[in-house]
């Protein structure tokens, strides 16, 4: 994981020495050497009195490292860390500085997880160290092993071959680490071994058969041996290697390399592991072999820094906050006096114009009281609609009947008269006032009343027909549950007194049938409530 820059304190412990580097937003400021006695740790202690509060990366370069490569179940959470430290228990129970490094996952039907289960088998070179930083109560992040910035190196270098034997020669001796797809698997030091082609040569076929005794790679696997260099020195070295082993040889030159990382070549020629060192202070952080209790008071200053920036965060906010609400206050306080010259103003104008009203004889509250009626009726809007269609659908099931003329009409006198210049109906009012008598409607509230005029089509003189045609259509309408009423005004055959006969018998062809005319009246029922709802 990448951070971001910031003062770190990276150290590299040897069996001999320990050396120390201080770093600044990715910079080398300085670095300084200390003895593996009783006068380097003194030393020591006061090198890290001046730098109590920076953070410390301690990198141990060690012989006896263990390297285990398992597969464990696919996991997650606290069953995870629960099955990693039971692996960790059965394979390094007692050793202090252990860690699993996440590999990758397997591609088949189980998709297990694959682990590099890393240990210090001694690590009695770093005891006085660690006893040093814990009196004067550094902040120690971590405890990482040199071959896993190696792996990190290897990816900055972009080496691509699927085999890399990584040599390189540093203060405490000859590394040769094995990497498997950029991945690291194992990685050995020869103490005080010189970078020379016969050494190389032997210990690179020692390096192959432990790889191959531990099913790492098989006899025929190609290994690419990588020689590191500052200055190319190793270009020679490699050729003779190569002839003398028959395998890959790729010499790599560091100088460009350091320049990218701001790291002077001549320090990097004097102490290689200022590189690791560098890779570590730039932020490539890999797993941390340090049990719990030598990080705890690394791991409280980061929850208290954590603490302090969340603290001024909050601060910075409720400031931003509380200057927002102080310039709204004054924007609307400004407002407020501006509404209310406003309205001052306005009430002086209607003062002033409302001397001229005319003086009225109803009251302010009938007034009130009739704005709110009238609101209330365009709230419920009425329409011929609802009649239309209960006429329509009594006259598809008598087709025929021929609707002349339809008057909808919205009130609560059930006797209203309706003029229709088609029939003119004789006056009986005691005949009308019997029929509404059937139907008791509510005089406080409106209904919805229609008079239908209409014909039987095709009339031949058959009145009974007629009057058949007239009752259907009546008997359809009383039929539709919105209907109240059904009064039939007129029938296709008038039987009224008043009407004058008319003709002669002598001429057939004066003889002209006349219409049959019919005339209803139709009241509906109020709607329901949850129809009235629904008009809303």
């Amino acid at each position: 994981m990448i951070k971001s820059p910031s003062s770190k304190l990276v150290l590299c412990a040897t069996a001999n020495r320990l050396l120390a580097g201080i770093w600044h937003a990715g910079k080398l400021q300085g670095n300084q050497s200390f003895n593996n006695d009783e006068s380097g740790h003194l030393a020591f202690a006061e090198f890290l009195q001046q730098h109590t509060a920076t953070p410390l990366y301690l990198i141990a370069d060690a012989v006896e490292e263990d390297y285990r490569l398992e597969k464990v179940p696919h996991t997650t959470g606290a069953a995870k860390r629960e099955l990693i430290n039971r692996k960790l228990n059965q394979f390094y129970r007692g050793l202090d500085y252990r860690t699993a490094h996440f590999v990758n996952r397997e591609k088949d039907k189980r998709k297990d997880d694959k682990y590099l289960f890393v240990a210090l088998n001694n690590a009695d070179f770093l005891q006085d160290w660690i006893k040093v930083i814990q009196v004067v109560k550094a902040y120690l992040a971590g405890v990482y092993l040199l071959p896993m910035l190696s792996q990190v190196l290897v990816k900055q270098l972009k080496l691509m071959s699927p085999h890399i034997l990584l040599c390189e020669k540093l203060s405490s001796g000859l590394r040769q680490t094995y990497l498997h797809n950029g991945r690291l698997r194992m990685s050995r030091l020869v103490p005080n071994a010189p970078m020379a082609s016969s050494q190389l040569s032997l210990e690179t076929e020692k390096t192959r058969l432990y790889l191959i005794s531990q099913h790492f790679i098989k006899r025929e696997t190609p290994l690419n041996l990588v020689l590191v260099s500052i200055d190319g020195a190793t270009q020679q070295l490699s050729q003779s290697v190569s002839q003398e082993q028959a395998i890959e040889c790729t010499d790599v030159n560091l100088s460009e390399f350091s320049k990218n990382l701001n790291l002077p070549a001549n320090l990097i020629e004097q102490m290689p592991e200022l590189l690791h060192m560098q890779l570590l202070a730039s932020g490539h952080e890999v797993d941390n072999l340090a049990p719990e209790h030598l990080t705890k008071t690394y791991a409280f200053s980061q929850l208290k820094r954590t603490i302090n920036i969340a603290t001024l965060c909050f601060a910075l906010l409720g400031t931003v906050v509380a200057a927002i609400m102080f310039y709204q206050g004054f924007s609307y306080q400004s407002a407020l006096k501006q509404a209310i010259e406003e309205t001052t103003l306005e009430q002086h104008r209607y003062d002033e114009v409302a001397k001229n009203f005319p003086v009225t004889t109803i009251g302010s509250e009938d007034l009130k009281v009739a704005v709110e009626l009238d609101k209330t009726i365009s709230n419920y809007p009425k329409s011929p609609r609802r009649m239309m269609q209960i006429v329509s659908a009594a006259l598809e099931k008598v087709p025929e009947v021929q609707l002349d003329r339809l008057r909808w009409s919205l009130t609560n006198d059930m006797n209203i008269k309706d003029t229709d210049k088609f029939i003119t109906l004789a006056t009986n009012d005691l005949v009308a006032n019997s029929a509404n008598a059937a139907f008791a409607a509510d005089p406080t509230k409106l209904n919805e009343l229609g008079f239908i005029t209409g014909e039987i089509t095709g009339f031949t003189g058959d009145y009974r027909s007629a009057l058949d045609s007239t009752h259907k259509l009546v008997s359809e309408l009383k039929s539709n549950p919105q209907v109240a009423m059904v009064e039939v005004l007129q029938e296709p055959v008038n039987v009224s007194s008043f009407v004058s006969l008319q003709g002669s018998t002598t001429d057939e062809q004066t003889i002209q049938t006349q219409p049959a005319l019919f005339k209803l009246k139709v009241i509906l029922k109020a709607p329901e409530a949850k129809l009235v709802a629904g008009v809303k």
